[in-house]
């Protein structure tokens, strides 16, 4: 970094060497600026590049300065478990530094450093399967460097120039420091980002033994408690939608958790179907709402499936061909209050679940012609649950 200026100055001098009409002055200048900008922005995202590799200690204490952390063991034990069986993959590369601030917004985010922070509303919010999946997601934007061009985004070309041609590159430093600190909330995110995150974090996901309907119910909470997070209209002009539509997320993520079990697991609405039918539509239970049941339920089944089919290749195609060649054998079954395919778990009945109808409908189902509904069905049925119990219409929702 301290040739930077050198570097600078010198392909400004080249460029004005070649612009030598008066006439041409403005342009000149307006091109000098230009190249200033493209340079400098280089070499800011080399240096933050370097912080992101080497600097993790020092962002990590200055993050949690400015978030707090939450000093409890059962907190800090939680996350290293889940963050000790995704590395286990062996598809995450990088290394993190995971711990709990004690926001009470149901929130994460990874910045500069591979540093990690879950608010402790998600960790109360969440069960495991659920919170792997963030975990999953943010270790994805590390693992894509999306927080370096998110500290860029925020900084902007002319702050850039301005501070490059001050000609002192410790201002640079200090500057590009400053705002990965303060580079907490995601604001700079962009939605391709968060796409990439949820679709590669999902990979990992599904490469662990947690429920894979995790993903979905993940989302399906934040948007009960939030709604879409999505402006429209006028609104979406003063501020942008970083982030896709919750409702959409949902849909993408649940369809990534029916391609795993072979295209023979679906959540259409709130319902859990098998072979295109419907095996149980759960109850309402404490803070988990039909729909995130639904999912958590659906996830199960779809790692029973899966050991038997494996997954997909086309979302519109089902498997139909066991992997060992042989007609699958299925045997569901209850004990206590849990029902079991095949000797995994795959739901816990609460109030308001008719256990033996559930049991005979799975067995049923898991028997029949392999089939899927349509995405067209399933959108229907999603849209028609959003109508009846969605954002501020949750607590309405009662058991059948």
């Amino acid at each position: 970094m301290k040739l930077w200026k050198k570097w600078l100055t010198t392909i400004v001098a080249s460029l004005s060497l070649c612009i030598a009409p008066a006439a041409m002055a403005s342009a000149a200048s307006t091109a000098q600026i230009l190249l200033y900008g493209a340079a400098t922005m280089v070499l800011a995202k080399q240096q933050l590049l370097q912080m992101d590799n080497n600097n993790q200690k020092q962002m990590l204490a200055n993050t949690q300065a400015k978030t707090g952390v939450v000093n409890n063991e059962a907190y800090s034990d939680r996350l290293e478990n889940i963050q000790r069986n995704l590395v286990a993959t062996g598809l995450i590369k990088r290394n993190y530094d995971v711990y709990a601030n004690p926001s009470t917004d149901l929130n994460a985010f990874e910045t500069i450093g591979g540093v990690i922070s879950v608010n402790k509303g998600m960790l109360d919010a969440l069960n495991d399967d659920e919170l792997a999946f963030t975990l999953c997601h943010e270790m994805q934007h590390g693992e894509k460097r999306h927080a370096i061009n998110g500290v860029l985004k925020s900084i902007g070309i002319s702050t850039l120039v301005d501070v490059s041609l001050g000609g002192n590159a410790d201002v640079l430093d200090i500057l590009l420091g400053s705002v990965a600190v303060n580079y907490i909330d995601n604001e700079f995110v962009t939605m391709d980002q968060e796409k990439q995150a949820d679709a590669t974090g999902f990979n990992v996901f599904k490469n662990t033994a947690y429920n894979v309907g995790g993903a979905a119910s993940s989302m399906q909470y934040v948007y009960e408690q939030y709604g879409e997070l999505w402006q429209e209209g006028f609104k979406r002009i003063i501020r942008p939608n970083n982030h896709p539509q919750m409702s959409s997320r949902i849909e993408k993520l649940a369809g990534r958790m029916s391609l795993w079990s072979g295209n023979h697991v679906q959540v259409g609405g709130n319902t859990v179907y098998v072979n295109a039918q419907p095996v149980v539509t759960p109850a309402v239970s404490g803070t988990y709402s039909s729909r995130r049941r639904a999912f958590l339920v659906a996830g199960n089944l779809a790692r029973a499936t899966h050991d038997v089919y494996g997954e997909a290749t086309k979302d519109d195609k089902v498997v139909t061909e066991a992997m060992n060649k042989k007609q699958p054998s299925w045997k569901v079954s209850s004990r206590g209050d849990d029902v079991y395919v095949n000797g995994l778990r795959v739901m816990t009945c609460a109030d308001g679940d008719n256990q033996p109808v559930i049991v005979k409908n799975i067995q049923s189902a898991l028997e029949a012609k392999p089939a899927m509904l349509s995405k067209k069905e399933i959108q229907k049925q999603n849209k028609a649950w959003t109508q009846k119990y969605g954002y501020k219409k949750q607590k309405k929702e009662k058991n059948a």
